[in-house]
């Protein structure tokens, strides 16, 4: 593989993404903006529905109040719910909060034995490649 063939390959590639990157900023100018706020005043009337003691399950499910077959379109309500504090939860609470505070000491280990192992010039291996895009200034 030779660089004049990587460059029309990333370039194709840079093209590709721009003009999605331009059509995805169109849609969300269009209609983005407009669907957000839609979504987060009907989550909040759920929310206060479900407070008021309406029933819910009548808005899940395949037979879903809100299955509109006109629009081919379904908005699935999930219903996340948290248990009432409890000695045991908060127990394991506590366990899982150590454990990842461990686990974060260990991935900073792990990261510094990695950099130690590059100053003493190390064999590594490519274990995959990827790309990013971003914007520059003409």
């Amino acid at each position: 593989m030779k660089l004049p063939n990587l460059i029309k390959q990333a370039r194709h590639a840079a093209t590709s993404w721009l003009e999605c990157d331009d059509a995805l900023l169109q849609v969300n100018e269009s209609f983005g903006q407009c669907f957000e706020a839609g979504r987060d005043n009907l989550n909040s009337q759920l929310l206060v529905a479900e407070s008021a003691g309406f029933e819910m399950d009548q808005l899940q499910g395949p037979e879903s109040a809100f299955r509109f077959p006109d629009l081919g379109a379904l908005v699935m309500v999930k219903i996340h719910r948290l248990p009432v504090p409890c000695s045991s939860i908060e127990n394991l609470d506590t366990r899982i909060e150590k454990m990842e505070k461990e686990l974060k000491l260990l991935k900073v280990k792990r990261k510094a034995m990695i950099e130690k192992l590059k100053l003493e010039n190390h064999d590594f291996v490519t274990s995959k490649i990827t790309t990013a895009y971003k914007r520059i200034i003409k």
